[in-house]
């Protein structure tokens, strides 16, 4: 597998119709990508073109490839509940298309006290979709819902050092925290926990499948499994924002459904894979554009359990596999070597070509788990999967064949998408007591490095649904958390990642390519490097 390859492009606007930002245009033109974009020189897609200017109106039929299971957004960890409640709620910070942390419904903030105290702003006038005028009272309910170990939301972590959120008028929010966190900012604008809410909501509707926020689409309906359906938000804050009259997002979970339903002109935007990407190639209309994606496919480990609480079994378990046959046979090589932090995430990421275990190593792997008592293999783990990502399943499967070589029976359980998230939130909550042995899952992106850190492998990690523990690393990941020198924060991350890779408490695999084909009528959109879909807002129909 090649390195990661992202051309430079010129400093102007490129233009498709006025269409998409993104890593190659396939079929319908070439949009540059811009490397090493937004705050720490993250990996980010060049800012859409405007060629035209935007048309009001119309209605955008999309693809949504996993049902989101709720919309709650402090107490989901699925990534595709994100991106069906990202168009309702917003928070305090944003982003912009090249990652940088901008003001959203916040409109300024300062810092004092070495970093331990923030000022938040409120923008003034800005209207929840019940017409209520959002106040500090609402952004102090949300952060304490959060907060609340009740909520058991399992991004706590990202904010466990805002010691207490005060209001201090009606458009001002102060937060008090217990040491400095530099992830603070991002942590909102990440929208995993952070997203605002009227106060009082949640005890008021079931926040499953109710929504009530200040982005710029509301929710009309959502039935599970078929599709959500969104209106235009009339008073949004940042008008002329959005074009669209709304959005329709159908469930269709099958590759092969959403590549027919865009050859039938029955949608205009659907996640494909490579594979999919083959098959449109030449399609009249359709453009299919890839860039960098953070998302980091791997396998979660419950640690806590034999023979996996050995690390040289999980050692020799990840050097018998060949990480090159898992990109090809799950993604069909769109992805590329990765460690803990994406390949491309600004200054964060372990170079891939030093990234240990990539060819395997079949008679090393034999030798650590006979120093470990098993020297013929003899036992049998279980791994879970969803055919809901068939990546998932491939990468399993990789597994399961790579370990028959090392005399260890993989049993592989395919489950339907909401036992999968169920089963893994049991084992969440339990702390690794309940639930399965191995999960395949992937990281999407976290706003800062810490989220892709602290939150699991940290004694206390809300995320550490392994039974992960190292007192090596608990402080460095406690001081790297808490300090702004960037360099030493680099230094320690770098130095963490070197001791997961090492005890392989999860087995990561790689960072895949976002891949996305779209109607040549829809202009105005661009991709991001989160994965998200946020700039459908800037969208119109053409």
């Amino acid at each position: 597998m090649d390195e990661m390859r992202v051309p430079n492009s010129r400093q102007g606007r490129l233009s498709r119709r006025g269409f998409v930002a993104g890593g190659l245009a396939v079929g319908g033109g070439l949009a540059g990508v811009r490397a090493l974009g937004g705050p720490g020189g993250l990996l980010a897609p060049a800012a859409a073109a405007a060629a035209a200017q935007p048309k009001r109106g119309g209605i955008l039929i999309a693809a949504q490839e996993i049902d989101p299971v709720s919309l709650d957004p402090h107490t989901n960890s699925n990534f595709s509940a994100l991106q069906a409640y990202e168009h309702i709620y917003e928070s305090l910070t944003g982003y912009d298309e090249k990652t940088n942390i901008v003001p959203a419904l916040a409109e300024r903030w300062e810092t004092s006290n070495a970093g331990k105290t923030y000022v938040f702003h409120l923008r003034p006038n800005v209207k929840f979709h019940n017409g209520q005028t959002m106040t500090a009272e609402d952004v102090k309910y949300s952060i304490d819902r959060v907060l609340d170990p009740k909520t058991a939301s399992p991004w706590r972590n990202w904010f466990d050092l805002v010691q207490e959120v005060r209001i201090v008028d009606p458009l001002t929010i102060q937060m008090n925290l217990k040491g400095p966190y530099p992830g603070l900012l991002g942590s909102f604008a990440g929208m995993r926990a952070s997203g605002i809410m009227p106060k009082g909501l949640a005890e008021r509707e079931n926040l499953k499948i109710k929504a009530i926020g200040t982005g710029p689409f509301k929710l009309v309906e959502f039935v599970s499994q078929d599709h959500i359906t969104y209106a235009r938000n009339p008073d949004y804050w940042n008008a002329p924002q959005p074009y669209l009259d709304g959005i329709t997002f159908k469930i269709l979970t099958e590759e092969n459904a959403r590549l027919a339903a865009l050859h039938a002109g029955q949608i205009q935007y659907a996640v494909v894979t490579a594979q999919g990407e083959a098959q449109l190639k030449g399609s009249p209309g359709i453009t299919v554009f890839k860039s960098p994606n953070a998302w980091v496919s791997l396998h979660y480990i419950n640690v806590s359990k034999k023979p996996l609480s050995d690390a040289r079994v999980r050692r020799a378990i990840r050097m018998a596999v060949d990480t090159n046959e898992v990109i090809q046979k799950a993604v069909f090589g769109a992805g590329v070597p990765s460690g803990p932090a994406p390949t491309g995430y600004g200054d964060w990421y372990l170079d891939p070509k030093t990234l240990p275990y990539q060819r395997a190593d079949v008679d090393g792997a034999k030798k650590l788990l006979a120093e470990a008592g098993y020297p013929n293999g003899g036992f049998r783990i279980e791994m879970k999967c969803s055919p809901q990502y068939p990546e998932f399943v491939a990468s399993t499967l990789v597994v399961q064949d790579s370990l028959r070589k090392l005399g260890i029976d993989v049993q592989v359980v395919q489950q339907e998408w909401g036992t999968f998230v169920n089963d893994h939130n049991t084992e969440l909550k339990t702390g690794g007591r309940e639930g399965g042995e191995i999960f395949a899952s992937a990281n999407t992106f976290r706003p800062d490095p810490d989220g892709y850190i602290y939150p699991y492998f940290h004694s206390a990690g809300a995320l550490n649904d392994g039974g992960y523990r190292n007192a090596k690393i608990d402080p460095l990941m406690q001081q790297a958390r808490s300090i702004f020198n960037h360099d030493q924060r680099k230094s320690l991350y770098r130095e963490i990642q070197r001791t997961l890779l090492d005890e392989s408490p999860n087995w990561w695999w790689y960072a895949r390519f976002n891949i996305e084909a779209i109607s040549n009528k829809v202009q105005g959109y661009a991709q991001s490097f989160t994965g998200r879909r946020i700039f459908l807002k800037k969208a119109w129909l053409g």
